[in-house]
């Protein structure tokens, strides 16, 4: 199964980053998209006409890996409660009519339906914040992957992960968690 791993920090060093290439070592037929890296980074989407997108040869080269994967996994920082701005933007761009579904007649025609994603989103607060009874909870993330973006594309959920209390974590616990990934 090829796994396609897209992941959003701008720290080479980053913990976030270290999940990430722990991903690639671990799986063999697997790559990386570094939405920080030039080569992937896309401009803020600008558009006159939503039916008429604007493409270029970045979005194109991140649509064709997403065709040729089977996994895609998202692995990003939280930041204020939600994903990183870049990678909302990717989002936005990359996945749009045409390529991830398609309006038909009354409803939707899902195009990535052979695909599956999970997420492993890394944050410093502490798991209080992030349970389920919280008003303002994690779920909320899982549910905007799993409700409102992919359910649409017809990807299916594999997993969903999130480290929390990260700035408390020692050495030893993060290269537990590296190898537990």
């Amino acid at each position: 199964m090829k796994k396609l791993i897209i992941t959003a920090h701008p720290n080479k060093k980053s913990f976030t980053n270290a999940i990430a290439n722990k991903l690639l070592e671990r799986y063999k037929n697997s790559e990386i998209i570094d939405l920080y890296d030039e080569k992937y980074k896309l401009d803020f989407l600008i558009f006159e006409d939503k039916r008429n997108m604007p493409k270029n040869d970045k979005v194109e080269l991140i649509q064709q890996k997403i065709r040729e994967s089977e996994e895609i996994i998202f692995v990003f920082p939280v930041w204020w409660g939600n994903i990183p701005a870049i990678m909302k933007n990717m989002l936005d761009t990359v996945f749009i009519s045409g390529f991830a579904f398609e309006y038909w007649a009354e409803w939707k025609k899902e195009l990535l339906s052979d695909k599956f994603w999970s997420v492993i989103a890394t944050c410093d607060a502490p798991a209080n914040i992030y349970l389920e009874n919280s008003d303002w909870t994690w779920v909320n993330l899982k549910i905007y992957f799993e409700k409102a973006l992919f359910w649409f594309c017809g990807i299916k959920m594999k997993d969903f992960k999130l480290i929390w209390s990260l700035r408390e974590k020692s050495e030893e616990e993060r290269k537990e968690i590296l190898e537990n990934i």
